[in-house]
């Protein structure tokens, strides 16, 4: 009788270790081209809700890893797939994953138990062009008793494609009851280091011993045993997996470790290789020029060139605003079409000083359009003296960017609205001859030029008389710097409609003046330091900008308390 009950005991512990769950998306069948939500009734009855996807085999397009399976298309939404309730626990947790489709940009999965998140999978496919090779995300440990649900989702591309197809999840039950060893924790942290360093690996479980590898293999209690700080000084990756004597083994924790190559400004970062996987690091100063909500993008300039940060995971964190001075920029870079593009792999902390002036070259539309193919002055903010619009009309459009023609003495460009949350949007396109300052882009072998803001047409930098109509001037300010008031002065030839706006140095509207009675000859307006919300303003630097039928200009003022 004793020998029965023992074996019934063993048999039990045996199904609660070992028993696990299957989806193999057989019962997934859709091959259809479109991306789309609905449910199937999967494995075991287990339904499986899904969320903006489409089928391995889409029309004639295969991705597929093993027969059906499903491809989750990007973070937006986002992609996912969602079970129902499933009984018994989980235990380990591990699915098929590979690259679809063929677009640059790195493909990344999340595992979330009962709408809490568990783990990312490593990042994969961020390179141009197909990839079939299959990678296995893995979670050992995460150790939920009962019933739960599980989601699977994506979590890189926002608005853009970044296909991932999954097939075969698996997971196993709760476990034999015992609790898990707490993960593995490194200090430093997983990154990349401009020197060599000592990695610490520790646990909080009491006594546990922690067993590591560098040669990719998972660890057991066969491998290096950890008792003293793991000297890094090339690349390296680092498996660490902790037991102890009454709890099951922890999950196998990941550290990848890289080493930056580092560079003196923006001019030698535009020398390097764009291969999207050498992580470099700029160690002078940089200035930023410009950002925008749009995939994160920031515009970075120094006095020997400028870079576009496209930043759409949102890997910095640390928030900016135009003139701050960036030390330590740090990521990868690659190409979209002509155009050179960082991608940051680290926030690289506040800034280190702000309201820094940045050095502005003054071009010809024949100097910018010359530099196709050199790149000298692409994502620089520059200044083109004496432009006009080829045929204006209407308002300022965009979202899709539209392009405009414009022309100086010395040729023709593209100006376009590729901004999309910029103040000039919806306000009447400039007539005649003015300046503009902005950031120089290339598309397909075509130079095009943006402005930041309002403030960049007839910039407060450049003040050509010859440019300015007779029958209406904006003179200035005065005091300035000023506080807590400032008057503006303006001639008129004749007794017209005008207005005044002041905006910040993000280009968002403080104080707006509307239908100002003028008279002809000098017109003075005061502004009481207040916004259009009667609140007092912070010091710092405005601009205001005088519009009258077809004239607009902007100067600079300095409010100082």
């Amino acid at each position: 009788m004793k020998k029965m009950i023992t074996l019934t005991i063993c048999l039990i512990a045996a199904v609660a270790v070992w028993a696990q769950g299957l989806e193999t998306f057989d019962n997934f069948d859709y091959t259809g081209t479109s991306y789309v939500d609905g449910d199937f009734v999967g494995e075991n009855g287990i339904v499986w809700n899904y969320y903006h996807v489409t089928g391995a085999v889409a029309g004639s397009n295969d991705n597929s890893i093993d027969g059906n399976g499903m491809i989750l298309r990007r973070s937006e939404v986002p992609s996912r797939i969602v079970s129902g309730p499933i009984p018994g626990g989980i235990g380990n947790f591990s699915v098929q994953m590979r690259k679809a489709y063929t677009s640059a940009g790195d493909r990344q999965l999340a595992l979330y138990i009962n709408d809490i998140w568990i783990a990312d999978s490593q990042i994969f496919g961020g390179t141009q062009g197909g990839d079939e090779t299959v990678y296995e995300f893995v979670v050992n440990g995460v150790n939920v008793p009962g019933e739960f649900t599980m989601e699977i989702r994506n979590i890189q591309g926002g608005s853009s494609n970044r296909q991932v197809t999954i097939d075969n999840i698996s997971w196993t039950a709760y476990g034999s009851g015992m609790q898990f060893v707490s993960n593995p924790t490194f200090d430093p942290p997983a990154g990349y280091y401009a020197d060599p360093i000592n990695v610490t690996i520790s646990c909080t479980t009491e006594n546990a011993s922690i067993y590591y590898t560098t040669d990719g293999s998972d660890p057991d209690e066969s491998s290096t045993l950890f008792t003293a700080p793991i000297l890094v000084n090339s690349p390296t990756t680092i498996k660490a997996r902790g037991y102890a004597d009454g709890y099951e083994p922890s999950a196998i924790v990941v550290a990848n470790y890289g080493f930056v190559v580092p560079v003196n400004d923006l001019a030698q970062l535009r020398q390097q290789e764009a291969d999207n996987e050498t992580v470099y690091q700029v160690t002078s100063p940089v200035i930023l020029t410009f950002q925008q909500s749009n995939r994160n993008q920031k515009y970075f300039q120094d006095s020997s060139a400028a870079i576009l940060v496209d930043d759409q995971p949102g890997t910095i964190t640390s928030t900016y605003e135009i003139g701050d001075a960036v030390v330590g920029l740090t990521g990868k870079l690659n190409y979209y079409f002509e155009t050179l593009q960082f991608i940051p792999t680290q926030d690289p902390g506040q800034a280190v000083s702000s309201g820094n002036d940045v050095d502005v070259p003054t071009l010809t539309i024949a100097d910018i359009n010359g530099d196709i193919g050199f790149n000298n002055y692409q994502s620089r903010l520059v200044l083109i003296n004496e432009v006009s619009f080829v045929n204006p009309s209407g308002v300022y459009e965009t979202n899709p960017a539209v392009n405009y023609e414009i022309t100086d003495a010395t040729g023709q460009m593209t100006f376009r609205t590729s901004f999309y949350d910029v103040d000039y949007i919806g306000t009447p396109m400039h007539t005649g001859t003015f300046n503009i300052m902005g950031i120089i882009a290339h598309y397909q072998s075509t130079a095009q030029i943006t402005p930041r803001m309002l403030a960049d047409f007839n910039p407060v930098s450049i003040d050509d008389p010859s440019l300015v109509p007779g029958q209406v001037k904006l003179l200035g300010n005065y005091p300035n710097p000023f506080n807590p008031t400032t008057t503006i002065q303006f001639q008129m030839e004749r007794s017209v409609p005008a207005e005044i706006v002041i905006y910040n140095q993000k280009g968002q509207i403080v104080k707006r003046f509307d239908n100002i009675r003028t008279q002809p000859g000098m017109n003075s307006l005061v502004w009481d330091g207040l916004d259009n919300n009667g609140s007092i303003v912070t010091s710092g630097v405005y601009f205001f900008r005088l519009k009258s039928g077809s004239y607009s200009s902007t100067r600079k003022m300095v409010l100082m308390k």
